[in-house]
């Protein structure tokens, strides 16, 4: 019985070492994907934006319709880096949980937005407007069917000055 049990004690112990490794792996991969992102947003890379997204994502801005869909979130994206340069500070690194092949992201960031030409300005509804805006964000990302993670929902919350 004792042999058994302690048989049971190596088995569970490898098996919490393996999950242990595997949420490494994952939260490597996270953070890189949103260090990825980060780039991609300040040098108006909207190719390099979308791959961090899931095929299906759903981009929830505060007080606007939701966009459905990476190549629609490219759509968006085209006349807001057209018309601005952004720069990102982070306040807080995301904050990641993962539930098997989905993940919740929690974080923080300033951003800056300069406007290339201010009498234009930034018109798509949802994108940010205001040169400073702190919000807190809440993703959900999911793996994809080549096993990378993704965005999957993203959404936000300005936060007060």
């Amino acid at each position: 019985m004792r042999l058994l049990a302690s048989l049971l004690l190596v088995l569970a112990s490898s098996q919490v070492a393996a999950q242990t490794q595997s949420h490494e792996k994952d939260r490597a991969q996270i953070d890189k994907l949103y260090a990825d992102y980060r780039v991609a947003v300040e040098n108006a890379d909207i190719a390099g934006y979308v791959g961090a997204l899931h095929p299906e994502v759903r981009l929830l801005p505060p007080g606007a319709a939701a966009i459905v869909g990476a190549q629609n979130y490219a759509g968006f994206l085209e006349p807001v880096f057209e018309t601005a340069d952004y720069r990102i500070d982070v306040v807080s690194m995301p904050a990641i949980e993962i539930m098997g092949d989905t993940a919740i992201a929690e974080y923080t960031y300033i951003i800056h937005l300069k406007l290339k030409n201010p009498e234009v300005g930034v018109t798509e509804p949802g994108a940010l407007t205001e040169s400073r805006t702190q919000s807190r964000y809440f993703d959900v990302l999911r793996k994809r069917e080549d096993g990378q993670w993704a965005i999957w929902r993203h959404t936000w919350s300005v936060l007060p000055e």
